[in-house]
């Protein structure tokens, strides 16, 4: 467009801003990087394998929360998400989260896979997950692409609320 006044006799002048404005959310939606290859390992029975990560929210909610914890059934990629006020509040929200799943499905979970995360290393969910025999993996530290499948929900829900 900016070429077309040199290209065609009796055009119009077009006036086009020096500075390119971009809406940040439109910009970060439209970055991706490239998928890394799926875990061949995946859970065969509901709740077998459940991937967590806790996430800021870039601005705080109307009803005052700052972070979101989520969590994706390996099997059937079910998704839940629950609101916290403070990041100290994620071992409650997990222990209610795994507490309705097993009501829900009568099933229990086997098996939490988190990034190295300090919300997750409080001794008061570590034995709450002893008592449950729930076995806790967590991915290497920096290596976000072994939590990916949560990572990929993180972002989706960012992206879409950002849109919003």
């Amino acid at each position: 467009m900016r070429h077309i006044l040199d290209n065609v006799e009796g055009a119009k002048k077009i006036y086009f801003p020096n500075k390119k404005h971009i809406c940040r959310s439109c910009a970060l939606g439209k970055l991706y990087q490239h998928s890394f290859p799926e875990n061949p390992k995946h859970s065969s029975e509901t709740l077998g394998l459940i991937h967590s990560d806790l996430l800021e929210l870039p601005t705080l909610s109307y009803s005052k929360y700052k972070w979101v914890i989520t969590f994706l059934d390996d099997y059937f990629s079910y998704c839940r998400v629950a609101f916290l006020r403070k990041k100290s509040d994620a071992a409650e929200a997990i222990k209610a989260v795994f507490q309705l799943w097993s009501n829900t499905t009568f099933h229990s979970v086997k098996h939490l896979h988190t990034d190295n995360g300090g919300e997750y290393m409080i001794l008061e969910l570590q034995s709450f997950l002893c008592k449950q025999e729930i076995v806790y993996e967590t991915s290497i530290p920096h290596i976000h692409q072994k939590n990916g499948r949560v990572k990929q929900l993180n972002r989706t829900l960012l992206e879409n609320t950002q849109s919003m």
